[in-house]
């Protein structure tokens, strides 16, 4: 049985699947359960938890209530992995200085995009106004910074997996930052008292919050779409034929299953996912068994183990640059450093604490990464 931990609060208690967090996580995590919306929810946090920006990475919660705070999901609304499996046909190696061109040619990264509009129809289902709607057009088919990549890896029977971490780009924060706001105005009067302790936590009910999971929906969409372009592009370039594919989404509002997930993804039974450990050692490939007592929800990656500050003041560039030694990749730069495989935890604080919600079915090795850099 995997290591676990329970905290309460005045409002809930929470279930923490490994017993190894650090006195922020606790801290931030009891700062949830305080809160009234909380109450009769069921909140479950995943073993790669860490410090996050509203609550804990990691934290998946029941949304019976109807009351439901934006920051919990933050502004990468329907971040996510995709993952095809590809038929690259009979070299003896993929071509990874054509692949590497295609990608710093077609796939604009960080804060880069598109010279021209991609249309997409569902934004005219917003219900506010983006004065920057044409941005947000261009941004389709782009990859995020930070711990987003593009990455190609093989199975041990020799079968190569094209994996794109992306989410909702630009559009994701403004509707989070737009909703947020609105949480804060709902919230006010009650600052501060026993309703709401903290504003970070302000939430949204009744038509405002209908107003968010719509536009929320949407950018859970975008999302979608856009890793789906990024994919398709690649394919289509580097002339590679879909085999199978499938998305795991790991930061967003599962709107049929009622249950919201930051950083974790949907582990219902039969369903597969992804869990990417870090640029060296690859992803686990795992199928869902289900588990309603972790919300039918795994953990989206191995966690990290040095915050990005930490990481480049303490990490040697030299030392990534060896380890990353077998992995084709041109984005090992003193600017990725933050993202080298010392940053994050070991696989075996993942493995070791899964079972009961997933049934790991292989491991995927990379053999090429990109990262914005």
């Amino acid at each position: 049985m995997p290591d676990q931990l329970t905290l309460s609060g005045l409002y809930n208690s929470a279930v923490i699947y490994t017993a190894h967090v650090d006195d922020a996580v606790i801290a931030q995590v009891k700062q949830l359960l305080d809160e009234p919306f909380v109450q009769d929810e069921y909140i479950a946090i995943m073993p790669d938890t860490h410090i996050g920006k509203g609550a804990v990475i990691g934290t998946t919660m029941t949304i019976k209530n109807k009351k439901v705070c934006p920051n919990l999901v933050g502004v990468d609304i329907g971040c996510g992995i995709m993952v095809t499996e590809v038929d690259i046909g009979h070299p003896d190696r993929p071509a990874f200085e054509k692949l590497d061109q295609v990608i710093r040619k077609s796939i604009p990264s960080g804060f880069s995009i598109h010279q021209y509009p991609e249309a997409f129809a569902p934004l005219s289902d917003l219900t506010f106004t983006i004065a920057h709607i044409n941005r947000i057009r261009q941004s389709l088919g782009t990859l995020g910074g930070g711990n987003h990549f593009i990455e190609l890896g093989q199975n041990d029977q020799g079968q190569y997996f094209l994996a794109v971490h992306t989410g909702s780009r630009n559009l994701g924060l403004t509707v989070a930052t737009y909703h947020q706001k609105k949480a804060l105005d709902h919230c006010r009067p009650f600052h501060g008292t026993a309703k709401v302790k903290t504003p970070s936590l302000s939430y949204l009910e009744g038509a405002q919050l209908n107003d968010y999971l719509n536009d929320l929906a949407v950018s859970q969409q975008y999302a979608h779409r856009n890793r789906e372009l990024i994919s398709d592009r690649i394919l289509s370039r580097m002339n590679w034929q879909a085999v199978d594919r499938f998305d795991s989404v790991h930061n967003y509002i599962d709107l049929e299953q009622r249950i919201l997930r930051k950083g974790a993804t949907d582990a219902s039974k039969g369903k597969k996912l992804i869990i990417p450990l870090n640029m060296k050692d690859g992803s686990l490939m795992a199928t869902g068994k289900g588990n309603p007592e972790w919300n039918y929800s795994a953990p989206h990656g191995a966690g990290r183990l040095l915050s990005r500050r930490q990481a480049k003041k303490t990490l040697s560039f030299a030392h990534f640059k060896e380890v990353m030694h077998d992995v084709y990749s041109t984005s090992i730069r003193r600017e990725t450093l933050d993202e080298a495989p010392m940053a994050y935890k070991k696989a075996a604080s993942i493995t070791d604490n899964i079972s009961e919600t997933v049934t790991i079915t292989a491991r995927v090795r990379p053999v090429y990464n990109f990262k914005s850099s």
